[in-house]
């Protein structure tokens, strides 16, 4: 057991996420749940953006960012399906965002099953491919604006 957690914990610090990563399963609604990779590729570790994340309320609210703007809709979860809809972002100026932004607006208009493993978030396309996996993290950001 210490042995595993031992390996975890050099994995979690490895990757940069030591202080933020909670081990164990979490509960869907309420999170936070960071964003780690989208389409199949990890995020970059950058300061130029603001931490990718989405927290998903109970009654069917979400809200997030999506690495420059902030995300707000509903999501309607049907056993594993979910759907994603009326979605909406501020519209503020970033630089250097790439295309993070687009990537996950992009993975919430295509998600359609998702599954909650340990402290693992992943959406899921139709045709079962990842489209974003996010890590539970043990804080939020005091201010949204500022990750």
């Amino acid at each position: 057991m210490i042995g595993g957690l031992l390996v975890r914990v050099i994995l979690a610090s490895s990757l940069g996420l030591a202080a933020q990563v909670v081990s164990g399963p979490r509960p869907l609604e309420g999170t936070y749940w960071k964003a780690i990779e989208l389409v199949g590729k990890p995020l970059p570790a950058t300061e130029s953006i603001r931490e990718v994340y989405l927290v998903l309320q109970d009654r069917g609210r979400v809200y997030g960012s999506d690495g420059c703007n902030r995300v707000a809709g509903t999501y309607e979860l049907k056993n594993t399906a979910v759907r994603f809809s009326q979605t909406a972002a501020t519209r503020m100026a970033c630089i250097d965002a790439g295309d993070i932004d687009v990537a996950f607006r992009d993975a919430l208009k295509s998600a359609r099953r998702l599954t909650v493993v340990g402290d693992r978030l992943e959406l899921l396309d139709s045709k079962d491919r990842h489209v974003a996996v996010f890590l539970a993290a043990s804080s939020r950001p005091a201010d949204p604006d500022k990750h």
